[in-house]
């Protein structure tokens, strides 16, 4: 039996990630709630954790694109190029400020996670 490399792990983690904002929905709702099931809490965190790996997945493709597609910008002009360029920056851009967010709330529960494990 073969044992997959990580970057196939992490392709077959992005074909299906969980949503990110039902994630951050769950997040948000068992920070709130008085006494979560360690389950619960341990399920979403592993949820986030693959939604954010698929996030910066994602963020890579473009990224790469966006290196191909400004390479370019010196061997062809036109406005088609630099409107794929500016696309391709825009979805990096996204990529970082949805990663940020899941982040963010992921260290939350986290700490809540080890507190109820100390408990």
């Amino acid at each position: 039996m073969s044992i997959p490399t990580r970057s196939r792990i992490i392709e077959e983690m992005a074909a299906s990630p969980p949503d990110r904002a039902a994630v951050l929905e769950d997040i948000r709702t068992l920070t709130v709630t008085q006494a979560p099931l360690l389950e619960s809490v341990e399920r979403t965190l592993a949820d986030g954790y693959a939604c954010a790996l698929a996030i910066e997945a994602q963020r890579l493709r473009l990224q790469r694109q966006l290196e191909e597609a400004a390479g370019a910008l010196g061997e062809t002009s036109g406005t088609q190029v630099i409107s794929v360029v500016a696309g391709l920056a825009q979805g990096v851009a996204q990529a970082d400020v949805e990663l940020a967010e899941l982040r963010a709330a992921l260290a939350g529960l986290a700490d809540r996670a080890r507190a109820m494990r100390a408990a």
